[in-house]
């Protein structure tokens, strides 16, 4: 397609492109609404990350026999812990009962030693907005849940923002824009992870790239900073993109300008000083590739064709190559949330559609020095990938390289789709009308998909008969058993109090009588309490001393009268109507049972 005016206009014509980070943040929110915590992957160790840096650890400590981490709040660990096992399964739903379970966990005060290792070689700046929102959940007091939304929704907020200035300095493509709403974008810009902040300073250096070779010497003198800056800061936490340097030297072909060669050393220096503090420091036992990463490295330096015979074996795996495009556009979750064969097929066509349209040749040919810059950064950056898991993530000597995703061709994506575009404006109506329409597709769909994932089973569950009965009551000679919870009785957890939900028969009772609490071992805790402070039909909480408890019963002492709620199910055992608070601030309900 041609476009109306090539990129060495003067002012950029922004149109509605303003309208489009407002758009995204909006769809992100409500993706982000619906997709649990911690289901992008490798995300427990990223939030662990912003964690520590609001602790004002800048690198991981590595202590003797462990990967690199740092000591974590047992709270948020414990908050982690609730969403632990929904990763790697597909089939796994999350009930009621287990988020307002993780709901329900605070932060405790105290800390123990937890590894996050894949994120020790990032420079931890760029997990500002994650650590903003943890910190000041934190001096609020709120929940570690609350903590968490506000980490996703600075880092949400903060990378459409960027957005918003990149789409300012230089107008995008539609091309450029539907890289931002493919399922895994849209999907990684609604967690807490990196990649939609890392994606949103990527663009905003390429971005300011763009502007500076559309006003050349003229260039304003604040775009080689930010410039520098965004580069620094992008490439310190993803190595993959170092090629990204070479714009910033690049500059110098369009100014003239010894600053730009300036500015590109000190990325360069300021990049590899980080790397070599990262990687002497990160000390990671997740994989053993059977040498030194340092000896690999060497190893296909000084034998290139090796390197070549690999990469051209993984290439031209079929499996391997349809991974890739799927886990491009979206295998989402920790890549157990795939999309059905059709719905690929679509997003492919309209994805390819938006990409005609957003092409100039013209642009191209006129500006073909921009153009073959960031393709030559692009393609860098792509074999960056492949060798970076070459050496850390396959064992040595590797026949093909494992562990590349879809996901990682974003930014290179990126490149090359400013490459081709329009430049400042004057583009066919033709392709922001497809962009909408593959918008439209692509939300409708992730968000279907997501809910499909995580909430609704293949098939409608038996439902089981639940009704509340009241025990008998309480009287001399005649105790009443509390009826824990399944999980309680074998993996007990500590518990700071519980509440049991007390019948009076609408009277005031008198007299005394006793909560005896046992733990597995036989240990047991007995509180004594006043029968008249029972109200009908309403809990009573009793504090505890942080044992794991595993039955209870309540004794006659002076006086009886009282009964206890339960839910007798006709499929299952009876349950007392139980309120569980545990030691790490996190409740567990009786299902069917009041919650007030």
């Amino acid at each position: 397609m041609k476009c109306s005016s090539p990129v060495s206009a003067n002012v950029p014509a922004h149109g509605g492109w303003l309208l489009f980070p407002v758009a995204l943040f909006l769809a992100c929110f409500l993706s982000s609404v619906i997709i649990p915590p911690f289901q992008s992957p490798d995300e427990f160790d990223h939030v662990k990350r912003a964690y520590l840096l609001t602790q004002g650890r800048i690198v991981l400590d590595s202590p003797e026999g462990n990967s690199s981490g740092g000591m974590i709040d047992t709270g948020l660990l414990a908050y982690m812990r609730s969403y632990g096992n929904v990763p790697f399964h597909p089939d796994r739903k999350l009930s009621a009962d287990e988020i307002d379970e993780a709901k329900s966990i605070q932060w405790a005060g105290a800390k123990e030693f937890s590894p996050a290792p894949g994120t020790g070689y990032y420079f931890p700046l760029i997990y500002a907005p994650q650590a903003t929102g943890l910190i000041i959940g934190e001096m609020l007091g709120v929940s570690v849940e609350q903590s968490y939304r506000l980490a996703r929704f600075f880092v949400l907020v903060f990378a459409s923002l960027i957005i918003a200035i990149a789409f300012l300095i230089h107008p995008p493509s539609p091309l450029v824009a539907a890289l931002l709403v493919i399922p895994m974008s849209l999907f990684q810009f609604s967690s807490a992870s990196l990649d939609g902040l890392s994606t949103a300073v990527s663009i905003l250096a390429i971005s300011v790239f763009m502007r500076i070779a559309v006003e050349k010497k003229q260039a304003r003198p604040w775009l080689l900073p930010v410039l520098t800056g965004s580069v620094i800061l992008v490439v310190g936490c993803r190595v993959h993109l170092l090629p990204l340097i070479l714009l910033i030297f690049g500059t110098f072909f369009f100014t003239k300008s010894h600053k730009s060669l300036i500015a590109g050393g000190v990325a360069a220096i300021l990049v590899v000083l980080w790397l070599a503090v990262a990687f002497k420091s990160t000390v990671d036992h997740r994989f053993a590739a059977g040498l030194p990463v340092s000896r690999i490295l060497f190893y296909y330096l000084a034998n290139p064709s090796s390197f070549v015979r690999v990469l051209i074996a993984t290439l031209t795996s079929a499996d391997l190559a349809r991974f890739y495009v799927q886990s491009f556009f979206g295998i989402l979750g920790w890549l157990d949330a795939r999309f059905p064969d059709d719905i690929y097929t679509w997003l492919y066509a309209l994805f390819f559609l938006v990409a005609i349209f957003s092409t100039s040749f013209r642009r191209i040919e006129a500006e073909w020095l921009v153009s073959l810059l960031l393709v030559i950064c692009a393609f860098c950056s792509i074999l960056l990938i492949f060798l970076a898991l070459l050496v850390t993530w396959n064992a040595h000597p590797a026949s093909v390289i494992n562990g590349v995703q879809g996901r990682y061709f974003i930014v290179p994506a990126l490149l090359i789709a400013y490459s081709l575009d329009c430049g400042s404006g004057g583009e066919s109506p033709v392709g922001p009308a497809l962009l909408a329409a593959f918008s439209l597709f692509s939300l409708f769909n992730t968000g279907n998909l997501l809910l499909d994932r995580y909430y609704l089973f293949a098939e409608q569950p038996q439902m089981a008969k639940l009704e509340m009965r009241a025990t008998p009551p309480l009287a001399r000679g005649v105790s009443i058993t509390l009826s824990m919870h399944q999980i309680q009785k074998e993996k007990p957890s500590p518990l700071k109090r519980i509440a049991v939900m007390f019948g009076t028969h609408m009277r005031k009772n008198s007299g005394s009588a006793e909560l005896r609490m046992t733990t597995k071992e036989g240990d047991g805790l007995t509180v004594s309490f006043d029968l008249s402070d029972l109200a009908d039909n309403q809990y009573r909480w009793f504090d505890l001393d942080d044992r794991s408890y595993v039955a209870g019963e309540i004794l006659f002492s002076t006086g009886g009268g009282i009964s206890i709620w339960e839910v007798h199910d006709d499929k299952g055992p009876v349950s007392s109507c139980l309120i569980y608070e545990f030691s790490n601030g996190s409740k567990r309900y009786t299902q069917a049972c009041p919650r007030f």
